[in-house]
């Protein structure tokens, strides 16, 4: 792919869905990507993400959290959707899970809590290039 073809793939998949039940650190995340020219969506669970993707959507990343309230925590979350939409590619955010665990659930890459700005922009922005 030409880095032109390439630059026109990344504009055009830059929805990014966010799944944090920490508000302040889902409003942070939220504000960072859409800062860096992101499209972003945000569930506050995985009951919430999985009803967003249910619906036809262009979301070509998530980015979840591994401990919420709820049936399915985030690595069972990048489980079902690693099925369901094998289209997109999920990162973690995590503080107490191992990339190792992340990368067995079918996450793309992980990323540590707490986590720089710049950081979070890195990774999904790595994730499309890698897509």
């Amino acid at each position: 792919m030409g880095a032109y073809q390439c630059m026109e793939y990344v504009e055009t998949h830059r929805t990014v869905l966010v799944v944090e039940d920490e508000a302040l650190i889902r409003m942070c995340s939220v504000s960072t990507l859409e800062d860096a020219g992101y499209n972003v969506v945000e569930a506050g669970n995985s009951a919430e993400a999985l009803a967003i993707l249910a619906r036809p959507n262009l979301i070509s990343i998530m980015m979840t959290d591994v401990q919420m309230p709820g049936t399915v925590n985030g690595l069972g979350l990048i489980a079902r959707v690693l099925n369901d939409r094998p289209d997109i590619r999920s990162i973690v955010a995590s503080g107490t899970t191992t990339a190792q665990d992340a990368s067995d659930a079918g996450a793309f890459g992980m990323i540590a809590k707490p986590f720089m700005a710049q950081t979070l922009v890195d990774a999904i922005h790595d994730t499309i290039l890698r897509h």
